[in-house]
Order: structure tokens, then C-alpha cells, then sequence
């Protein structure tokens, strides 16, 4: 069951429509509800400082920053209220975003961000901060596309992208408190003899018996595709009438801070429904 939740709660687009889910979510699993803010500031001072090799830079001024993320505490704070979360909290850190929600998603269930309008200052190189916390957040993460049409409580119809990997054996089981309580899961398997010895004889049967044991009715589409993986994703879902996918995040080895994998950057950029991903 999600007990603690943790939602970014950002200045970007789509602010309301990531709490509406957030407090739907809170409210159904009876969880407690935590929006945590990040000035930034310390990361920035990093970076400046790094650069400054001739001449001491002029002192910067963070107050801005940290103001602003404060009056955003504020606004999730009245917006909790009104939503009836019963059990709910704000914090604020002056770090990095990333920092400071790598660091508390350490003690929750689930994180939720928003998708693409979501950067951080402090990462300067990154592939904005949605992909950086797949590839490094210790939990599942829901990520909630800024415009599409998104339930307010996703999760009645799953679609699972299934390739016999870590990485979505690891989503599965972060997005188990949702399948239980779905009424359809569907789980598609594309090009499944690229990875014939991990799906044995009958690509998403063994998956499909996990979850029955846990008392999940499923589905198994299997097919072969000419498609990038994400793209044949993204269109199973939204043919199959889906409110959320499910799926492995990946990166390229010992770089994956800056590349994502082409699924992963294709569900995090293009995906017009919930997303959740774990690494």
C-alpha cells in the first residue's frame, strides 16, 4: 500500500492537475500527502563559484528563489485543505531539486512529478529532472503528463510494457497497491524474442501468474513491431482505452546521468497519460 507519498511541488504547467491525483491518491490509500519545495541555490552556488577561475564572482542573491518556493508551499498547502487530504505536510530544502527529492523518497511509497516543463537549475547537463529521478530514485516514480486527459485516479485500466527485465519486474512490484485495484491490466509484449530465454515458451505468462496470485486478473497482448519500443507503448495504451502505463526506466550504462534510453525518453516526452517507472 502507497502510505507516504511525495509530490515536487513545482512553479511549472500542471501544477494542479499532479496535486488532483496526489490528494485522489491520498485519499484513497488513506496515505499521508508530503509537497517539498527546492530553492536551488546551493547547487547554483556550486556551478558559479566552479566557473569563477580568474575573478570572484558578485555575491548572488537566492532570496527570490527561496520566496518563491515557499509561496509554493503555501499554494499546495490551502490546496490540500480544499482537496479534504486529511494528512498532509510541506517541506522546503535549499539544494538541488533532485537532491532534495532523491533524499526524501528514501521514506515513501511513491513520487509524483510532472513531465516535460520540469527542470532544474542544478542540473545543468541533465535530460530535465522527470528523467534524472527514473534513473536514480530508490522508488516507483508517477510521473503526470502536463496536458492530456488524465484521471484524477489513475490506475483502472493498466497497460504494463513488459520485456522480462529488472527494471519492469521492479515497476510491477511499485505499482502493485494500483494493480490491485484495477479493473483491467493488460500486459503487452513486443518483439519477445529479442529476450526469448528470460520469457520462456509463452512471452507474459509467467508474469500473468504472478500477478493472478496476488489476486490480479490480466491480459496478454503479444506482437512483433517495427516500432521503437516507446512508440508501440504509447499506441497499445491509447487503443486500448488505458489510464496508465507501467514500465521499466533505463539509461545507457555509466552515462545514463545524461541518456536516457529511447523508450524511457519517449514515455517521459510524448506519453499524454500517466507514466510510472522504475529503475
Amino acid at each position: 500500500m502507497y502510505k507516504t507519498i511525495l509530490m515536487y511541488a513545482d512553479q511549472f504547467s500542471g501544477f494542479e492537475r499532479r496535486l488532483e491525483v496526489a490528494a485522489a491518491l491520498a485519499r484513497d490509500y488513506d496515505a499521508h500527502l508530503i509537497g517539498t519545495t527546492a530553492s536551488g541555490g546551493a547547487q547554483l552556488d556550486y556551478i558559479v563559484f566552479g566557473a569563477a577561475t580568474l575573478a570572484p564572482p558578485p555575491p548572488l542573491d537566492y532570496e527570490p528563489l527561496r520566496e518563491a518556493a515557499r509561496e509554493q508551499l503555501l499554494r499546495f498547502d490551502s490546496s490540500c485543505s480544499r482537496l479534504g487530504v486529511l494528512s498532509y505536510e510541506t517541506r522546503f530544502q535549499d539544494s538541488s531539486a533532485a537532491d532534495a527529492l532523491i533524499l526524501q523518497s528514501l521514506y515513501c511509497d511513491l513520487l509524483i512529478a510532472g513531465q516535460s516543463d520540469l527542470s532544474d537549475p542544478g542540473l545543468v547537463w541533465s535530460t530535465r529532472l522527470p528523467g534524472y529521478l527514473a534513473l536514480h530514485c530508490p522508488r516507483p516514480l508517477l510521473v503526470i503528463p502536463d496536458d492530456g486527459a488524465t484521471a484524477t485516479s489513475p490506475g483502472r485500466n493498466i497497460v504494463i510494457g513488459w520485456n522480462a527485465s529488472a527494471a519492469a519486474s521492479r515497476a510491477v512490484a511499485g505499482a502493485m497497491p494500483l494493480l490491485l485495484r484495477a479493473q483491467r491490466v493488460h500486459i503487452a509484449v513486443f518483439n519477445p524474442r529479442q529476450r526469448f530465454g528470460q520469457h520462456g515458451d509463452e512471452p507474459g505468462a509467467d508474469l500473468a501468474t504472478y500477478l493472478a496470485r496476488h489476486g490480479v486478473r490480466v491480459e496478454v497482448h503479444s506482437s512483433v513491431t517495427a516500432e521503437e519500443y516507446g512508440m508501440a507503448l504509447c499506441r497499445h495504451a491509447r487503443d486500448s482505452g488505458a489510464d496508465l502505463i507501467v514500465a521499466g526506466a533505463y539509461g545507457h550504462s555509466r552515462f545514463q546521468e545524461w541518456i536516457l534510453g529511447g523508450t524511457t525518453r519517449h514515455l517521459l516526452s510524448q506519453a499524454k497519460l500517466p507514466v510510472l517507472l522504475s529503475h
